[in-house]
């Protein structure tokens, strides 16, 4: 394999390294060359097929200015920060079915000649004595295949387990004890080998050549890399899901099932024991096909208002019970 040299290190937003993987997918993959590189980053990272607010404890990372990062590679929710090393591998495409043990068994020989003897498990984890120390995603496309993962070496489990879990606090403290029994950090293992060291023997042992990225290439990986910066691709690229928003409000009890695919209202389903004046879905039509945000869902009720519809109900508060499954940006 070859080592990428990237002169990204210190930055723990992931963005780069997402275009770093794709850019060596589309410009460097050849038949006889495969690429291997490390990278730290802090936040939350969301699989592309994942429903942000299922996923992660928004107000925690809110009020602890933890970021939230969606990958293109599916797969789940993970923590990480400068503690947890991650490395990708890319390859030109096989014909067989791809399995993450082929590149993996590349890290469990790494951890082997360190004395440290690591195992498969499942279908992408890595464990060391029954513990939980690596996780990985996989991605495939006309130029080749794609596996990254991460590597526990002194994580903070607990702000691991804060930001991914329910706000419920009865829940989080039983979460910390159950990660801690099936989750382990190496650094206790690896006889006082800091974190650049491994990663130093990492591509020592795994890689067997160097390719430094020019400065061109760089600014061009920099240019790619804006489009998993973007919002709207972190958030509006949320597959579809049904929110179920219900409250008390003028009129009776409101259920709200809102259809979203990519930021968008594919269907509003309005439920309740309210008393209806008008058919209800002459009312609903009115927001399919909006962008799922408070300036459009505003915009709608400008024109149309829902005391025509139900008994008492006002737009007021019908706007405040829509507006609540819509996630703030952080």
């Amino acid at each position: 394999m070859t080592l990428i040299k990237h002169k990204n290190s210190g930055n723990l937003e992931p963005y780069f390294y997402f275009a770093l993987e794709e850019y060596v997918m589309k410009k460097l993959l050849s038949d006889k060359r495969s690429f291997f590189f490390t990278w730290e980053i802090e936040g939350v990272v969301i699989g592309k097929n994942q429903v942000l607010e299922n996923e992660v404890n928004l107000d925690f990372c809110r009020k602890n200015n933890i970021k939230v990062f969606r990958r293109p590679t599916g797969g789940g929710c993970v923590y990480a920060d400068e503690k947890n090393t991650m490395f990708s591998m890319i390859t030109k495409k096989k014909n067989e079915s791809f399995s993450f043990k082929d590149y993996l068994v590349k890290i469990v020989e790494a951890m082997k000649e360190l004395g440290v003897i690591i195992e498969f498990s499942g279908r992408n984890d890595l464990l060391y004595n029954g513990k939980k120390i690596s996780g990985n995603a996989f991605l495939q496309n006309k130029y080749g295949m794609l596996m990254h993962g991460t590597f526990l070496y002194n994580c903070d489990l607990e702000r691991m387990v804060r930001s991914i879990s329910p706000s419920d606090e009865k829940l989080i403290s039983k979460g910390i004890d159950s990660v801690r029994s099936r989750v382990t950090n190496m650094k206790p293992f690896l006889n006082g080998m800091t974190q650049k060291e491994l990663i130093d023997h990492f591509n020592e042992f795994i890689t067997d050549e160097v390719y430094e990225l020019s400065d061109k290439e760089i600014d061009e990986i920099n240019e790619m890399a804006k489009k998993y910066r973007d919002k709207e691709y972190i958030y509006s690229k949320q597959p579809l899901h049904t929110k179920i928003l219900k409250e008390r409000i003028s009129g009776g009890l409101f259920e709200l099932h809102v259809k979203i695919q990519k930021g968008i209202i594919e269907r509003l389903s309005i439920k309740g024991d309210f008393f209806d004046l008008n058919p209800i879905d002459r009312f609903e039509v009115n927001f399919e096909g909006l962008k799922y945000n408070q300036d459009e869902i505003k915009k709608v009720l400008e024109q149309v208002d829902i005391s025509n519809f139900i008994l008492d109900a006002n737009n007021e508060e019908f706007l405040r019970l829509l507006s609540k499954g819509i996630v703030e940006r952080i």
